[in-house]
């Protein structure tokens, strides 16, 4: 399916606030769409998670190279840099926020990596202007939003959706975990993601590898007959009871009998 017609689909079906994102990770410059030719050669220094959030919400295209990461964990995580052993033993005191180099250790190794290559490019682009197919859509939403994925899942195969969480490092899950797995992932937004990518606290992130496109378009659209939808469509075919006083006032306001 078209970028475009995506595009339209998930808005039809979860109207999210935010441009649906698609992008791809490639490993030269000959493999790049021509749309990014002029965004190769700029210099484009930001995290990750801060470029999404320009095409998300400015509706932007973005091209991230190694030379342009800021956040290092963003960078392991792309392949766009080799995890150290110091790196990997916790001993460089990132991230901060954990209690002991063992700790960190353990989240290092933890991090979806993709290959190191020594170059690469990371393209991000509104889903419907995407000239290109990309290997992923990244969706930000709500967690009704977000149930409404799932549920497209869930319909397929009847298996429960299984996540991991680091509470940060979000790239790392959206974007390396997802193409590694070829599996949808959804993702709390962490510390970058809220920190430096303005992700408010009623947002995560659902990431749709391309192979899954059509089954969760389809699954959408089958439990959105069965009555699943968003805006959550509340049961209003009951009988409501009024207090007393409105009760004793509709009698006195009905016609009189004879």
């Amino acid at each position: 399916m078209e970028p475009k017609k995506l595009d339209e689909k998930l808005n039809q079906f979860l109207r999210p606030a935010t441009y649906p994102v698609a992008l791809s990770v490639f490993g030269s410059r000959e493999e790049l769409p021509r749309s990014f030719a002029k965004l190769a050669d700029k210099a484009s220094p930001m995290l990750v998670c801060q470029g999404i959030t320009l095409v998300r919400r400015y509706g932007w295209t973005v091209c991230l190279k190694p030379g342009d990461m800021v956040c290092p964990l963003g960078a392991v995580a792309l392949g766009f840099a080799p995890p150290t052993q110091d790196f990997l033993s916790g001993h460089t005191g990132v991230p901060n926020w954990v209690c002991s180099d063992q700790a960190r250790s353990v989240v290092a190794e933890a991090i979806p990596k993709l290959p190191h290559r020594e170059q690469g490019y990371l393209i991000a682009a509104p889903l419907a202007k995407a000239d290109w197919q990309p290997q992923l859509v990244i969706v930000y939403g709500n967690p009704a939003q977000m149930v409404r994925l799932v549920q497209s899942l869930v319909h397929h195969t009847g298996r429960s959706m299984t996540f991991t969480a680091l509470g940060g490092i979000g790239c790392a899950s959206y974007i390396s975990q997802a193409l590694i797995t070829n599996e949808c992932q959804m993702v709390p937004c962490g510390a970058g993601d809220r920190i430096f990518a303005m992700a408010q606290d009623d947002e995560m992130a659902f990431a749709i590898p391309a192979a899954q496109l059509e089954p969760v378009l389809q699954g959408l659209e089958a439990t959105d007959r069965a009555g699943l939808r968003y805006p959550v469509t509340p049961y209003l075919r009951f009988h409501t009871e009024m207090p007393p006083s409105y009760q004793a006032l509709m009698k006195d306001l009905e016609p009189k009998k004879g």
